[in-house]
C-alpha cells in the first residue's frame, strides 16, 4: 500500500511538472487548453496574448510583465528561447 501511494505522488509531481494551461475567450466563451511543457517548472497557468479574439499587441506596447508572460509562454509551450528583443522574436511565438 505504501509503494502505491509513493508512486501515486511521484506520478502526480510528474505531471505537474510537465503540465500546463492557459485560457483563450473565442465567441464569450471561455476555453482552456492544455498542453505538455517543453521544460520542467511548477507552474500551471501561462498567459497567451495570441488567445484572443482582440487584435495582437505590437512589441512596442507589451508592458514589462506581458513581456515576461510571453516569454515564459513561449519558452513553455512552444520551446522557443526568446528576450523579445523584435517583433520578428514575437511573432514566432504566433506562428505556432
Amino acid at each position: 500500500m505504501k509503494k502505491w501511494l509513493v508512486l501515486a505522488a511521484a506520478l502526480l509531481v510528474a505531471l505537474v511538472l510537465k503540465l500546463g494551461y492557459y485560457t483563450s475567450y473565442e465567441d464569450e466563451e471561455i476555453k482552456t487548453t492544455f498542453f505538455i511543457k517543453h521544460g520542467l517548472t511548477p507552474r500551471l497557468q501561462f498567459f497567451n496574448i495570441f488567445a484572443n479574439e482582440g487584435d495582437d499587441k505590437p512589441l512596442y506596447r507589451l508592458r514589462g510583465d506581458e513581456r515576461e508572460m510571453v516569454i515564459d509562454y513561449c519558452r513553455y509551450r512552444l520551446g522557443i528561447e526568446t528576450r523579445l528583443q523584435s517583433q520578428a522574436e514575437l511573432d514566432a511565438c504566433n506562428v505556432r
